[in-house]
């Protein structure tokens, strides 16, 4: 059994091991972005959303941001770090963080529904689906689909690497797989790979991945 869990992750924050966060916009997301012909002042749905400064740059360029992250911890630094008010209102499924432009849902993301969010025109999931062990993803990728409605953009990122057993997080997830969880709601588009080194520290290298390939891919909702 895989030991990613929600403890997991909530742990990972409190011991402030967010090896996954990034100090800048996403590369695929501020090169593609322009090509996805939103409406003005899209919706975008951004799962597991941590603090990602991509929330950030999202609302720079006009739309409105719903975040959905298990941890409090990294619900509360988003907004402190990046000297943002915000109201809080609990449910008994969720406590909601509401900004300006950018409300964060904490809780379980598999118990959200389309009435939480209302519609969605643009998902984005840069480090969510990779968080995931195999189970778990073909979950992710049927809640995706509830969610997102005919039309819908939806911009991923895979990692994918060599290894002869499940390991992770980030887990390997290959085109193939992207196609096998999604084919049934989405026309899938693959947009661009770039390669790097797997670094030394990482888990994944103490199991013998040296190399990993990111992807970009376009979803459409059928």
């Amino acid at each position: 059994m895989n030991h990613v869990d929600g403890k997991f992750w909530i742990n990972r924050w409190e011991n402030n091991e967010i090896g996954f966060h990034r100090d800048k916009p996403n590369y695929f997301l501020t090169k593609y972005f322009s090509e996805l012909n939103l409406a003005e002042s899209p919706k975008v749905l951004v799962p597991l959303c941590g603090k990602s400064l991509d929330m950030l740059w999202l609302t720079d360029v006009g739309c409105q941001v719903i975040g959905c992250e298990l941890s409090n911890l990294a619900c509360q630094q988003f907004y402190s770090e990046n000297y943002l008010q915000y109201t809080l209102t609990e449910t008994d499924k969720f406590v909601q963080y509401t900004g300006d432009d950018i409300s964060i849902y904490c809780g379980d993301f598999f118990a959200v529904t389309g009435e939480d969010l209302g519609k969605i025109d643009f998902c984005y999931d840069r480090a969510a689906l990779v968080a995931l062990p195999r189970q778990l993803r073909i979950n992710y990728a049927k809640k995706i689909a509830e969610l997102l409605p005919t039309g819908s953009r939806y911009l991923l990122e895979i990692k994918t690497y060599q290894c002869n057993s499940e390991i992770g997080p980030p887990f390997s997830v290959s085109k193939s797989e992207v196609k096998e969880l999604f084919t049934n709601y989405f026309s899938i588009t693959f947009l661009e790979e770039q390669s790097e080194m797997i670094q030394p520290d990482s888990n994944i290298r103490a199991h013998g991945a040296v190399e990993l390939t990111n992807t970009a891919c376009l979803l459409i909702r059928n």
